[in-house]
């Protein structure tokens, strides 16, 4: 994050999935400053 900033960099996105498993990550994410929101995906075969 500080090398980040250094290089002015003003917005950091990253993502993880919402099952349990990818609690640590999420909240090792929240602690280090980022703020989860809510993401809808929308997906559809198109080879059926």
């Amino acid at each position: 994050m500080e090398l980040l900033r250094a290089a002015g960099v003003t917005l950091a996105v990253v993502g993880t999935g919402g099952e349990d498993g990818h609690a640590p990550a999420r909240r090792t994410y929240e602690k280090a400053g980022f703020t989860g929101l809510p993401l809808v995906r929308y997906y559809a075969r198109l080879d059926g």
